[in-house]
C-alpha cells in the first residue's frame, strides 16, 4: 500500500506505492517514483526518471525529474520544478512557495520541455521545446 517515513526515503532504483508516499524530509530515487495517490516530502523530491502521482505532488523544497512529471491534481513546490520532458497536471502548478524567505527568480522557475496540461498558478514557466 503506502510508504511513510519520519525522515527521508532513498532508493538505488525506483520507488512504487499502491497509495501515497510521504517523507518527513526528502524523497530520492535512482529511477522513477510512482504512487497511486499523492507524493509528499518535507524537503525535495528527486528522481532519475519520471515522477507520477495519482493525485498531487508536494515538496517543501524543489522537485527534479530526469524525465517527465505527471500528477492527477496539482503540484506544489517550495522552490523550482525541473524535468527534461513534459509536465502534465490535472489542475494547477505552484513553484517558489517558500514561506520562510523570499525565493530567487531561479527558485520560482518551472523548467520542462512542454506543459501539456494544467495551469501555472504561481511561478515562471520556461519551456525548452
Amino acid at each position: 500500500e503506502g510508504i511513510k517515513a519520519g525522515w527521508g526515503i532513498k532508493a538505488g532504483s525506483g520507488i512504487k506505492a499502491g497509495s501515497g508516499i510521504e517523507a518527513g524530509s526528502g524523497i530520492k530515487a535512482g529511477s522513477g517514483i510512482k504512487a497511486g495517490s499523492g507524493i509528499k516530502a518535507g524537503s525535495g523530491i528527486e528522481a532519475g526518471e519520471g515522477i507520477k502521482a495519482g493525485s498531487g505532488i508536494e515538496a517543501g523544497e524543489g522537485i527534479k525529474a530526469g524525465w517527465g512529471i505527471k500528477a492527477g491534481s496539482g503540484i506544489k513546490a517550495g522552490f523550482s520544478i525541473n524535468c527534461k520532458l513534459n509536465i502534465m497536471v490535472g489542475l494547477r502548478i505552484f513553484a517558489g512557495l517558500c514561506a520562510w524567505r523570499k525565493p530567487s527568480q531561479e527558485e520560482q522557475q518551472i523548467n520542462c520541455r512542454k506543459l501539456e496540461s494544467g495551469e501555472v498558478a504561481y511561478g515562471n514557466l520556461i519551456e525548452t521545446h
